[in-house]
């Protein structure tokens, strides 16, 4: 990928933007171009894409927008930047309302974003270039580039003065965004292992520490709460790993063949919902050994029923330098008490 970041300052010339992009267009390379704020956008003709922000877009095409206008209404802006400079995609951004991209043969589409606390937008527009190349350089769709771009310039506008983003963080703020975007706040929290492993890298880089729970978690009550509450004062992000369906028919099915009486997604939401719990798993295996050693937490949690040589993963975490910890249970709550007394009625 070539970048080209124009501040006309005077280095970024006709000449020498043209220059740059038939050379790399000759070999195959896409250029990708933040734009200065100009009237003329001509010096750019053939690169892949621009990413004016709203004021630079009309201000190139002559196209007056209000100031509150909506990401539908940068349509028309889009298609005249992609029609007169022949690119692959216009990528329009729009601040609190994140983005507008129109690929070539294909309807607009807005990318949506969050409101943020923001405290510096220097290097938002070059961290959304170098975010949206580097997405695109790894074969990534247009779309999830441009989300992938969004949350990276969301991350940098909340820190003060240019800084690096690890790679992990960005990963970790586009997962939350797609759980806060698909309007359910349970289901944000669930993640497959690929995801948990990236979000885990991210808080280690934040000098956090992991802590890992497990359990059926068939009929969520107080006693539950309780553990899973302190469970995350032990640390500084809490996963709760839970058995799947057939795990738990495995584990409980021979004294009890009705188990589970929740199945294992209604079981992951609702631990998805509270507060301490950060995120949820759902594993197949009879224990969460495996989960275990993926993750590597610093810190594993179980109930004071068990001895830590009981505890699945415990001498391997101890291994790595982490901590078990054995939590005493609330006398007289547990699943098995509440399924016997609404089964006498």
């Amino acid at each position: 990928m070539v970048c080209i970041e124009d501040y006309n300052k005077g280095v970024c010339t006709e000449r020498v933007c043209q220059a740059v992009i038939a050379s790399a267009r000759g070999r195959g390379v896409p250029v990708l171009v933040d734009p200065a704020a100009i009237e003329d956008y001509s010096k750019y003709r053939g690169c892949a894409t621009v990413t004016p922000n709203r004021h630079e877009a009309a201000l190139a095409t002559g196209v007056p927008t209000p100031g509150d206008a909506a990401p539908d209404q940068f349509a028309e802006i889009a298609r005249l930047l992609l029609e007169g400079l022949r690119l692959e995609a216009a990528v329009i951004t729009l601040d609190r309302h994140g983005a507008l991209l129109l690929e070539r043969g294909q309807p607009h589409r807005s990318v949506p974003t969050v409101a943020r606390n923001v405290y510096d937008v220097t290097g938002a527009g070059d961290m959304v270039l170098a975010a949206l190349a580097g997405a695109r350089a790894n074969g990534i769709p247009w779309a999830d580039a441009v989300r992938f771009a969004n949350a990276a310039a969301g991350l940098e506008v909340e820190v003060f003065g240019v800084v690096p983003m690890p790679i992990e963080k960005i990963h970790r703020e586009v997962m939350r965004l797609e759980g806060d975007h698909a309007g359910s706040g349970l289901s944000g929290k669930i993640r497959t292992l690929e995801q948990l492993l990236v979000e885990v890298a991210a808080h280690r880089n934040d000098g956090q520490s992991i802590v890992f729970t497990n359990g059926c978690f068939d009929v969520l009550h107080a006693g539950h709460l309780s553990l899973l509450r302190r469970a995350a004062d032990e640390g500084d992000f809490l996963i709760v790993a839970v058995n799947s369906d057939d795990s738990v028919r495995r584990l409980k099915g021979k004294k009890d063949p009705t188990r589970p009486i929740n199945a294992e997604q209604d079981r992951a939401e609702l631990l998805g919902g509270l507060e301490c719990v950060d995120a949820v798993i759902v594993f197949d295996d009879d224990t969460p050994e495996r989960l275990i050693r993926e993750l590597r937490p610093d810190v594993l949690v179980k109930g004071a029923e068990y001895r830590v040589d009981q505890v699945p993963g415990a001498s391997f975490v101890q291994e790595c330098g982490g901590r078990v910890v054995l939590l005493e249970m609330i006398q007289g709550k547990s699943t098995t008490a509440i399924v016997t007394k609404a089964r006498q009625g």
